[in-house]
């Protein structure tokens, strides 16, 4: 062989076994360290995209739920809301004490969760333009979306009446008393502020009937929403010049419960003409697993929960503590858990003030 063919025969030698498995080795370490990378980062993007939702589902549900509750008690008019259906017939007293504006209940839910009743009548309203006189009849400036049977409230700047529609119809909503459920306890708006008043000094413009009249059988006298030019004789006081409005009272009801996808959920319930109609019924916020409510009632100092038999008239406050899991959906169960293996979770507290109670005015 020549020394030619020696030289070109040592070029063309290839890897020895050693140098093989010192290449394969760092290969090795090279994708190990890579795939520990992409897995690492995988963890953290699913971790955080889990996180993000439940910010997501916590900022959704703490706005709905605070406007609720900061509007709870709410109408155009005045805070004097007077209850004019008949409170011996299921739904009559549903409103009865709608001037709270709140109320409560305790581990009616999953996990022991508690609930809260909020109502107000903020939404759409229509001008009264003929209430003049006493009667069973209020002219508005529309009837559209008005039916009988629907529980509406009246009001001007000096008292709001809740009542129940008998007819609507040419710009005019009737009100009588009768057989309906619940039904009105009187056709006029029998108003009588002197009851309230003859323990002490009676306001100026009023004109209280006799002792002896009684304001459910003897509609002689009523409340006149408009003034009159004169007054007439059978108002019982001086109406006010603010305008009078008709609106819809409702309530919304805060709530936990299954959503079918193997977890819970956070459901706002909107309910009018004295509970007998869902309005809506909108899931909020998934994931929800527990909801502890507590209140303040006037100036106290701790809160305290809807089983102590609270004066809700007197709530000034709410504390709100929801706890939020993360859901897997489109995310994988890895995705959901934290660092120790359990399942991410996410505490909202937040405090609220009624804007529309009494005592805050």
């Amino acid at each position: 062989m020549t020394p030619i063919h020696r030289k070109a025969q040592r070029r063309q030698r290839g890897f020895t076994l050693v140098e093989l498995m010192i290449s394969l080795l760092l290969g090795l370490l090279v994708i190990g360290a890579a795939g520990s990378m992409f897995f690492s980062n995988r963890k953290v993007y699913g971790s955080t995209e889990a996180i993000s939702r439940i910010q997501e589902n916590q900022r959704s549900a703490y706005e709905m739920l605070a406007r609720d509750i900061r509007e709870a008690g709410g109408n155009p008019c005045t805070r004097n809301v007077v209850n004019m259906l008949d409170t011996t017939k299921p739904g009559g007293s549903y409103y009865a004490g709608w001037q709270s504006g709140v109320s409560g209940a305790n581990n009616t839910g999953p996990n022991g969760a508690d609930e809260i009743t909020l109502s107000n009548a903020t939404g759409t309203s229509i001008s009264v333009i003929d209430e003049d006189v006493p009667n069973a009849v209020i002219g508005v400036s529309s009837t559209t979306g008005i039916n009988p049977g629907d529980i509406l409230m009246v009001c001007n700047s000096e008292v709001a009446a809740i009542f129940q529609v008998t007819s609507a119809s040419g710009g005019k909503i009737g009100h009588n008393s009768g057989s309906d459920s619940p039904g009105n306890l009187w056709k006029r708006p029998q108003i009588d502020q002197c009851t309230y008043w003859r323990s002490g000094q009676v306001p100026a413009g009023y004109t209280c009937p006799p002792d002896s009249m009684d304001p459910i059988t003897d509609n002689s006298y009523g409340y006149c929403f408009l003034p009159g030019t004169p007054k007439h004789t059978q108002c019982s006081h001086e109406s006010s010049n603010s305008p009078a409005q008709v609106v819809k009272p409702v309530s919304v009801r805060w709530y936990l419960r299954a959503n079918g996808r193997g977890s819970t959920s956070l459901y706002r319930q909107e309910i009018s003409n004295a509970g007998t109609s869902v309005v809506s019924d909108n899931e909020i916020a998934e994931g929800v697993t527990n909801m502890q409510i507590t209140y303040k009632v006037g100036d106290a100092t701790a809160y305290v929960d809807a089983s102590t038999g609270l004066d809700w008239g007197r709530v000034t406050a709410v504390h709100v503590n929801m706890v939020f899991r993360a859901t897997q959906g489109t995310l994988t169960k890895s995705d959901t858990e934290g660092t120790d293996n359990a399942v991410i979770t996410r505490a909202l507290n937040d405090y609220i003030v009624l804007r529309n109670h009494q005592e805050i005015q």
